[in-house]
């Protein structure tokens, strides 16, 4: 028998099909980070809303106890660091007694109340009424509205 040393052809990737595999990998990381980015811009926003919601509902629960027989309230100031105060009154923000403030995140901000201005909710001792009214905060074109009822409802 004649057995000749032959070695078997060598497997390996061309520089074509690295580039290739590259290029599939870069356009799946964009793709990646967007649909990433978008998550935590949208987490970030339903965050927010919660906290808003939590300190809402915290307010109109101390205005029905008639904590300090006091009315209470929250005022959203649209500034060029949005941010909204809890506070204590006896008939409006004019002779409040702000409690704490609170700044919104860097990508969150109010649609409503508008650029520039204010907007007051103050519960009712004992009942927890108040006016009807919606506050919006935006984030990177997306929105989350948060509703007060007259009876004080807030969802």
């Amino acid at each position: 028998m004649n057995f000749i040393n032959r070695k078997a052809p060598q497997k390996s990737f061309t520089i074509l099909e690295l580039l290739i595999v590259i290029a599939i990998m870069a356009i799946l990381g964009t793709a990646g980070v967007s649909v990433y980015r978008n998550y935590v811009k949208s987490v970030e926003l339903e965050s927010t809303a919660k906290v808003i919601i939590s300190d809402l509902k915290s307010i109109r629960s101390k205005a029905m106890t008639g904590e300090d027989n006091l009315k209470w309230g929250i005022r959203f100031i649209n500034s060029t660091n949005d941010y909204y105060e809890l506070f204590s009154t006896p008939t409006d923000y004019g002779g409040a007694s702000v409690k704490t403030s609170t700044f919104l995140p860097k990508a969150v901000a109010f649609s409503t109340p508008g650029e520039g201005t204010n907007l007051d909710i103050i519960f009712s001792k004992i009942s927890g009424t108040t006016n009807s009214t919606s506050v919006i905060i935006s984030s990177e074109g997306k929105t989350r509205t948060i509703n007060v009822t007259s009876q004080g409802n807030i969802f």
